[in-house]
């Protein structure tokens, strides 16, 4: 894949690897990209605001563990200061709730380690699509949420394979059944009776599931 624009977009990878670092900053310049790349994500915040809206990147690659400022924490702070910037997160460390956590923070996508380096051009290539999730006649915010519940829950299995986790059934089920049921008792003000007819179970089914998801 080789970029033919006289403007490239620009990209920041932040991560304390060095050799992720080198991987992604040579990959991404020989697809044509212009690539900066910072072992801080404090020294990439301080950068970012400082600089103005065309001397931001089109894109930024995190990763999640890194000493000071971590990737969560820096998603949060680059989309209060720029909500449309893209920012994919780089993690070998996954869960459900942090992945989930993480899209509700604003993340474009998650790309686990170790990677394909083709999928993470791929990915990069969608992320830098201004036309990426809009289509005639809908937003691009009602675009990605519809139906990106099972994107993500397919990208949190894909990343505790990629792990050699187990039992990632039965993980992702309990999680699945206390969001649903954190939802349904939301949804009745705590009328476990309602609450229970929502989810389609007996009293005794809801109680029982109270108990064990330790709520």
């Amino acid at each position: 894949m080789t970029l033919t624009s006289k403007l490239p977009p620009v990209i920041w990878i932040i991560d304390d690897d060095q050799s992720i670092r080198w991987v992604l900053e040579k990959t991404l310049t020989n697809s044509g990209y212009q690539v900066t790349a910072f072992e801080s994500a404090s020294v990439a915040l301080t950068r970012f605001k400082r600089s103005g809206n065309d001397q931001r990147p089109q894109l930024i690659i995190t990763d999640v563990r890194m000493p000071g400022i971590g990737g969560f924490e820096l998603l949060k702070q680059i989309k209060n200061i720029s909500p449309h910037t893209p920012v994919i997160v780089m993690t070998a460390y996954s869960d459900l709730d942090s992945t989930m956590q993480g899209f509700q923070d604003g993340a474009f996508e998650f790309l686990s380690k170790p990677f394909d380096i083709d999928d993470a051009l791929e990915l990069v290539a969608r992320a830098c699509d201004p036309n990426f999730g809009k289509t005639p006649g809908n937003s691009e915010k009602s675009q990605q949420q519809s139906g990106d519940w099972e994107s993500r829950l397919r990208l949190w299995a894909r990343q505790q394979i990629a792990q050699g986790k187990t039992n990632i059934l039965g993980s992702a089920t309990r999680d699945f059944e206390r969001t649903l049921l954190e939802s349904a008792l939301e949804a009745t003000n705590g009328r476990k009776q309602e609450a229970a007819r929502l989810l389609g179970w007996g009293r005794n089914t809801l109680t029982r599931k109270l108990k064990e998801l330790g709520k």
